[in-house]
């Protein structure tokens, strides 16, 4: 009797613990190739699961359709889970093993770096080697691809599908050798929040006049409408010519001179522009560069097996992924060493006569798109920062007709709706002695800049109606004597130029173009600056 006992009672013990065990948990997370994994209760009843979920997996296991499953309860239901669909580190929860580039993008060595350590293009198959971090939705923040770099989750696809905006209604645009436009990406403008003022009317410093800076806030103050400075960082002429010693400098250009502050004096004078209250711009030539090219002769356009000269200056090609990551890291210096508001890009293009020239296109983009692609670089990153951007392109970019649109691709890579679409302000540079007789029907353009700049403004109001997304328009006025046609700008032309951007509808603001940074001038302006 006893032994029966105790044999019931072994076995008792055994059958509770077995069902302890079986209803024993573990901790495991829910992994796969997408960001919602979909399950069955054991009804058959479908649930969708975000990726990275957190489950309690019992020890025993079901067998459906000869199949083994672990089991997890939620919401009073057993789900069943496959084994491939579980990791005990959330950090392994990502199964993709290859995606597709959803645009044309920089790959960076972490996700909130700028340096370029690769480039790919839109349909590009990419191999995933690992990631930055699964976010809460189920969602990839950054992946890294091809053994390269990094890449926002949002850019890439298990699938490629087509995330630009229609580009067709380019289809008549004459472009030439600066690419087609129909071969451009158009996007929405991603989410961003600009402190950027409704009108920017600035008047411009460069980079020697500077150390005035208190002159021109009390000019600045004795107007009525400039609410804004523009101020070099880079103006680069044939003996190049930076603002300020520049560490940044020094890394891509050592041989970079002419510099007429030092840090600290630039940064003491930037400061007071800050303090009086003023929208700050930063300018940065772009591609026009002599010390870059000659530091960096691979990255620059050649001629005959040399470095090539256009206007006393040597270039660098605006393919060079390395020149792009220079103008940024420049920006992002200044505008953390400075406090600028907004960087400024100017030259972001090719010279006027590129003939013959090895231009270094070792990525197969268009003169157009390769001058899109870097502004959309730069604007990426620098709006990390809060940082606005606006691009400077030639008056004739708008169109060579009035009141109609008539936009075409320049030689030199500059399409008005592709670089409007791509940042927060465009500034076009239409002086009235760079236009030619009878230009727009004008006849001495030089001497009637009211005319002229009326005329070009209503072909610039339809070329903004046909940007997607456009950007703020301020335009640059002529601020200076025309010494070419030896026509002295007095008071009354810098009113009718501001006069005539506003009648035609172009009234985003404007900025003084004096080459000089004349104080004289701009005394003699005040009254016209409201």
């Amino acid at each position: 009797m006893f032994l029966i006992l105790l044999v019931i009672a072994v076995s008792s013990y055994l059958y509770l613990r077995k069902v302890i065990n079986d209803n024993k948990t573990n901790p495991y997370y829910l992994s796969g190739e997408d960001t919602n994994i979909e399950l069955f209760d054991k009804d058959g009843e479908s649930l969708s699961f975000i990726r990275g979920t957190k489950v309690d997996i019992k020890n025993k296991r079901i067998t459906v359709e000869e199949k083994e499953y672990n089991q997890f309860e939620y919401n009073g239901k057993t789900y069943l889970v496959d084994d491939s669909n579980l990791e005990s580190d959330r950090n392994n929860c990502v199964k993709e093993t290859k995606l597709y580039a959803l645009r044309d993008h920089v790959l960076t060595p972490e996700p909130d770096d700028f340096h370029i350590t690769g480039w790919v293009k839109e349909n590009d198959e990419l191999s995933v080697t690992g990631y930055h971090e699964l976010l809460e939705d189920g969602s990839v923040d950054y992946y890294h691809v091809n053994n390269s770099g990094y890449i926002s989750g949002k850019y890439v696809a298990k699938e490629f599908y087509v995330t630009y905006l229609d580009s067709s209604i380019y289809n008549d645009v004459y472009f030439g050798d600066g690419g087609n436009p129909v071969n451009i990406r158009y996007y929405p403008k991603e989410e961003y929040e600009t402190n950027m003022p409704e009108i920017v009317n600035a008047l411009y410093i460069n980079a020697g006049a500077i150390v005035n800076a208190d002159s021109y806030i009390d000019i600045a103050r004795r107007t009525e409408g400039i609410n804004a400075f523009v101020v070099d960082i880079k103006d680069c002429y044939h003996d190049t010519q930076l603002a300020y010693n520049s560490d940044v400098a020094y890394k891509y250009a050592p041989s970079t001179d002419n510099i007429p502050n030092t840090l600290e004096d630039y940064q003491r004078n930037v400061k007071k522009l800050k303090d009086a209250g003023y929208y700050l711009i930063g300018r940065i030539t772009a591609f026009k560069d002599d010390a870059f090219a000659i530091d960096n002769p691979e990255e620059s356009l050649m001629y005959n097996g040399s470095l090539y000269s256009y206007g006393m200056v040597k270039w660098p090609s605006i393919y060079s992924r390395k020149m792009w990551e220079y103008d940024l890291a420049l920006a992002i210096e200044a505008v953390e060493k400075m406090g600028f508001d907004e960087i400024q890009f100017d030259y972001i293009r090719l010279p006027e006569d590129v003939e013959d020239v090895d231009l270094r296109n070792v990525y197969g983009e268009s003169r157009a798109q390769a001058v899109t692609n870097f502004l959309r670089y730069a604007v990426e990153y620098l709006h990390a920062r809060n940082i606005n951007v606006s691009a400077d392109v030639f008056g004739e970019t708008s169109g060579s007709e009035a009141d109609y649109f008539s936009c075409f691709v320049s030689y030199y890579g500059q399409f008005w709706p592709a670089i409007s679409n791509a940042v927060d302000a465009i500034s076009s540079m239409p002086y009235p002695d760079h236009f030619a007789a009878y230009a727009y029907g004008v006849e001495a353009p030089w001497a009637a800049p009211g005319d002229i700049m009326y005329k070009w403004a209503r072909a610039t109001y339809h070329a903004q109606e046909k940007t997607y997304d456009k950007a703020k328009c301020r335009t640059w006025i002529m601020a200076q004597n025309s010494d070419p046609y030896d026509v002295i700008y007095g008071v009354d032309f810098i009113k009718d130029q501001i006069r005539a951007l506003r009648d035609a509808g172009v009234c985003d603001g404007y900025l003084t173009w004096n080459a000089g940074s004349s104080m004289y001038k701009y005394e003699e302006y005040i009254p016209a600056f409201d």
